[in-house]
């Protein structure tokens, strides 16, 4: 009898022991969730970003289609230039 006694209580413990791993893992899996949640809204947040400084450009391009003196042609120059360095940081980022 008290062989089946042990059985049963090693069968008990290792019950749980799995019970204990699977809250870790739901825990674990409910963070992870967020994780991906932020993620998202923060890709959905550098598109809307990303899609902004293209319209700029736009913008941009269709002044300098306008004749424009050659400062302000420098000045609309590095403009685009930024908004093309602020493009490649947002794809950058979404990359991560």
């Amino acid at each position: 009898m008290a062989k089946i006694d042990d059985k049963w209580a090693r069968i008990f413990k290792k019950i749980q022991l799995i019970l204990e791993k699977n809250q870790k893992l739901e825990e674990s899996n409910q963070s992870l969730q967020l994780q991906i949640r932020d993620l998202e809204n923060k890709i959905i947040d550098l598109n809307k970003e990303k899609e902004n400084l293209q319209e700029q450009i736009q913008y941009i391009k269709a002044a300098k289609e306008v004749h424009l003196s050659e400062k302000e042609r420098a000045v609309t120059k590095q403009q685009l230039k930024e908004f093309m360095e602020e493009i490649d940081d947002c794809l950058a980022k979404l990359i991560q």
